[in-house]
């Protein structure tokens, strides 16, 4: 399962712990097996996920 956390009022999921905008106070959190349906993900997560340097 992996953690997904947009900030509240974004559209916005990251799920990389060490992305710069990875939110820390006044979020929504899921836990899930795919990525949500909903919602924008976000840009710098993909590529950290992409270059294998997304820390979850």
């Amino acid at each position: 399962m992996t953690i997904y956390r947009k900030k509240k009022g974004s559209d916005t999921w990251h799920w990389c712990t060490n992305c710069t905008n990875w939110p820390t106070s006044d979020y929504d959190q899921i836990e899930r097996d795919n990525r949500p349906s909903s919602g924008e993900l976000d840009k710098q997560c993909r590529a950290k996920e992409k270059e294998g340097n997304c820390k979850k």
